[in-house]
């Protein structure tokens, strides 16, 4: 009788108490992510922004407000009735909303809860990260696996023993969300200028495009800028937590011992840019800056580090740079660095989610367009600039159930508007929208990658364009750079 599955009504029974029983738990503990959602009066704004679609309206043009379905459910201590699977975690609907509501952050939460990835977090104990064979699953299709291997060869994961050890024990004991308290009104946020020195970010999706990392300190170096990493920074725990994998605390912690580790590397006193290839990076950081500014959130989050002799303070010190904030600041320099004019080439440029996330608006910010225009490369205009590429959670979904190759709804989108537009490649500032391109067979670079191109940088050493799935060489070739 025990080894018997349950009827399919049993079970549904079954995982719906559970679910409330969630639901209510989160609810009582007041996670940040949910202390807000009451301000929500339905006024569908977020509707037409998810690009997932996942509350599409319904024939009889009752538009059910994605919002009002989700803060209605929690009102009743019922769980949102949508497929929460399907969210792509872009957080247009909060960035969106007139009252700062965060749908994605609720549907993150119980996400979280209900399908919480354990190899990952197991992966952030035992390497401090999402190491190379986190992405394994994504290349044992034919002819992709001697690819991952030469990566995973000649760019080994970088943390050292120690920092994994760090975070072991600062995450063998796990906060609740709950803990922490909204910011209010954060410090005024140290404005962005020309540094003279940046601390580079190592991104765990780096592993994927290591040319788009190698290029940034190409490019870094060729303005002047002098760069530090350092072997003791880890993963901030953005990518983890937004498939499932970290949660709310532990991913704010990851990031604050990382800023201790970035503040050890300058001198005391001097103001800390800091920079890298990945916007869930600089949104991880920007939204950790804004918590620690609360007094009793850098009390709490000090009381952890301690375990671990470490202790965050000062955080308006830094600043995030991201790269499509930091180069347009360069943009004659970058100019007269340009070496071979890719005037062949047509691109359409794509900004990322979680770029627009941590700036707070869905409008197109000209960073990503202007910095293309620089190569010489001709962009383009298309919806999908502002568009969600189809995410990385959903690209690991597929993969798990065994259907790689069935694109998602917004996969689709995106590429038939690539293919409308007879374009040779996408350029994006994500190298985690990089690797959804690439997987849909679209080709792709990431800008540090199309400005080192364009500053003379070899393809293969420095690019490493034999690293990507979908290959570049045709549009490379016919503009004379193989």
């Amino acid at each position: 009788m025990l080894d018997r599955a349950l009827p399919e009504p049993d079970q549904v029974v079954i995982r719906d108490t559970i679910t409330e029983g969630i639901i209510h738990r989160l609810l009582h503990e007041e996670d940040p992510r949910f202390r807000n959602f009451r301000l929500c009066n339905a006024c569908g704004s977020c509707t037409p922004y998810c690009p997932a679609q996942i509350n599409y309206p319904g024939a009889n043009g009752d538009r059910e407000y994605l919002a009002r379905k989700v803060t209605a459910a929690l009102q009743a201590g019922r769980r949102p009735e949508i497929n929460l699977a399907d969210c792509v975690q872009c957080y247009s609907c909060e960035t969106v909303c007139p009252r700062s509501v965060s749908i994605g952050g609720i549907i993150n939460a119980v996400y979280e809860t209900e399908h919480l990835q354990p190899v990952f977090r197991r992966m952030l104990l035992e390497r401090a990260g999402l190491p190379p064979q986190a992405f394994l699953p994504l290349y044992t299709s034919r002819g992709r696996f001697r690819k991952f291997v030469a990566k995973a060869i000649r760019y080994p994961y970088p943390a050292d023993t120690g920092a994994v050890d760090e975070v072991r024990r600062l995450l063998f004991h796990p906060l609740k969300a709950s803990v922490f308290s909204p910011p209010g009104h954060p410090a005024p946020k140290r404005p962005l200028t020309r540094p003279d020195q940046v601390f580079h970010l190592n991104s765990c999706c780096a592993f994927n495009y290591p040319g788009a990392d190698l290029s940034q300190k190409k490019i870094l170096t060729a303005l002047g800028v002098r760069y530090k990493t350092s072997r003791s920074q880890t993963c901030c725990g953005g990518a983890p937590h937004y498939m499932g994998g970290a949660g709310f605390a532990d991913r704010l912690l990851l990031t604050a011992r990382n800023l201790t580790v970035i503040r050890d590397a300058f001198e005391p006193g001097d103001g800390i840019p800091v920079t890298g290839i990945c916007p869930t990076c600089s949104d991880s950081y920007a939204a950790a800056l804004e918590l620690l500014s609360g007094d009793g959130n850098r009390a709490v989050v000090n009381e952890a580090l301690g375990r671990i002799g470490r202790e965050v303070s000062e955080p308006g010190t830094f600043s995030v740079a991201n790269v499509l904030d930091l180069y347009p600041l360069y943009l004659d320099e970058l100019r007269r660095l340009v070496e071979t004019r890719l005037s062949g080439l047509r691109v359409g440029v794509h900004i990322s989610c979680h770029y627009r996330k941590m700036n707070g608006t869905l409008a197109i910010t000209p960073g990503l367009q202007n910095l293309t225009a620089v190569t010489g490369a001709r962009v383009t205009r298309s919806v999908m600039e502002q568009y969600c590429c189809g995410g990385v959670k959903n690209l690991f979904d597929r993969h798990q159930k065994g259907l790689p190759l069935e694109l998602s709804r917004l996969n689709r989108l995106v590429y038939q508007d690539f293919m409308r537009h007879h374009l040779d490649m996408m350029v994006v500032d994500c190298p985690g929208c990089e690797l959804v391109y690439d997987h849909m067979g679209v080709p792709v670079l990431h800008i540090t990658e199309l400005l080192a191109l364009a500053m003379g940088a070899d393809p293969r050493e420095t690019v490493y364009i034999q690293g990507h799935l979908t290959s570049l060489s045709p549009a490379l070739n016919r503009i004379g750079l193989l």
